[in-house]
């Protein structure tokens, strides 16, 4: 084939395409790098392996001391009446303390809820009861020679997840993998891209994932278990802020959950709600919202917010992909978990954690085929010792 004739200077508009090299930096510019780290703590934490595809756990708590009236008493009535149901926390010689007025108080009797009491016990002065009023069980006082006092037992609570199956697939024909391109060839370069992807999905599923299990699903009619998160498991401590976080609101909410489990929480939080917090240093504030010492905890970098009822210093995550999820109407980008880190486990199930499997193309088929594939759960125990904040709006 004839070329094109030029007269004069050759620009680069003369050249012909196909000649010139391109000018492509061989580095992959990456939109959203790795940011996993609720995956990668507990990656670091000690692990167990899933033996079924039903993991179980056993929780439990000491015998509770807290009753509450469920009516008024006059001071000589003789009598107090719970809330159903706990008249069996109590029994004949317990002592109780009407956290209210400070009265002592003995029982005598229990007939399901209603209960026969000596009042006075003790340098207080009987005064009525209130509807109420919560008293601590403060003790037994069995007299001298007593008898076999009846035994009383708090039933375990069994804590349970499935497995869930997820899978990130790739696929490129056999011409496209021989061909020289920059940034390397495939499918090795979409295979860095997928691995990313998929340890994505066990985030998510570590916080948003559901809980559920269905024995036969079409077309395979085959069973299918799907993972809950810590948005499933967490139920008591989920404070709404409705509107900007105050160092208050969040210093109320550790209170609360600070009481039970370890001292090794976790905060992880939207930008936006680590903005608000960040707002509390600049107004004054000052040390109760810093880096800890190294600025890392279970490998994962982290500020830390040390909480006014404890003293304890609470490490600060920033999730920078809830940035992305709306918070107006109490999206996920208003969220914040804090995690009790010695009470979450990931459970691969055996010999199916994550593995990046190849020659996965129909016999026969020029295509070179791959994927990730990964069967585990989340244990989240004891759900009292978590708490979710939400609601959380622009500060003003």
């Amino acid at each position: 084939m004839a070329g094109t004739i030029v007269q004069g200077n050759v620009s680069t508009e003369e050249q012909l395409a196909d000649e010139k090299v391109i000018d492509m930096d061989p580095k992959m510019r990456v939109l959203k790098p790795d940011e996993t780290p609720l995956t990668t703590m507990t990656s670091r934490a000690e692990s167990r392996q899933a033996t079924r595809e039903k993991v179980n756990w056993l929780e439990e708590e000491d015998f509770p001391r807290l009753v509450t009236a469920a009516a008024g008493q006059t001071a000589s009535s003789g009598a107090l009446t719970l809330t159903a149901g706990q008249g069996k926390i109590v029994q004949a010689n317990d002592l109780l303390r009407n956290m209210r007025t400070g009265e002592g108080s003995r029982v005598v009797s229990v007939a399901t809820d209603a209960l026969v009491v000596a009042n006075g016990i003790g340098s207080i002065a009987a005064a009525a009861v209130n509807a109420g009023d919560v008293f601590l069980v403060v003790g037994d006082a069995q007299p001298q020679g007593s008898d076999f006092p009846t035994p009383r037992y708090l039933q375990r609570v069994l804590g349970f997840n499935f497995t869930q199956t997820t899978r990130t697939t790739w696929s490129f024909t056999g011409t496209d993998t021989a061909i020289e391109k920059y940034g390397g060839r495939e499918p090795a370069k979409e295979a860095k891209r997928k691995a990313r992807e998929h340890k994505r999905k066990w985030e998510a599923i570590g916080f948003w994932g559901m809980r559920s299990f269905s024995a036969a699903v079409p077309p395979e009619n085959e069973p299918r278990g799907t993972a809950g998160g810590a948005l499933e498991f967490i139920q008591t401590f989920k404070r709404d802020a409705n509107g900007p976080l105050t160092a208050d609101f969040f210093d109320l909410f550790l209170m609360d959950v600070m009481q039970y489990g370890t001292d090794d929480k976790v905060l992880f939080a939207s930008p936006l709600c680590v903005l608000n917090m960040s707002k509390w240093n600049r107004s004054g504030m000052g040390l109760n919202y810093e880096a800890p010492e190294g600025g890392r905890v279970h490998g994962v970098k982290v500020d830390a917010f040390i909480s006014g009822a404890y003293g304890y210093r609470i490490p600060v995550v920033v999730k920078k992909e809830w940035g992305e999820f709306p918070y107006a109407n109490k999206g996920f980008g208003s969220y914040a978990f804090l995690l009790d880190m010695n009470y979450i486990e990931r459970r691969p199930l055996r010999d199916r954690d994550t593995k990046l499997l190849t020659d996965r193309q129909p016999k026969g088929k020029d295509v070179v085929s791959a994927e990730y594939f990964t069967e585990a759960s989340w244990e989240f125990a004891q759900e009292r010792a978590h708490g979710i904040i939400f609601g959380v709006t622009v500060p003003s």
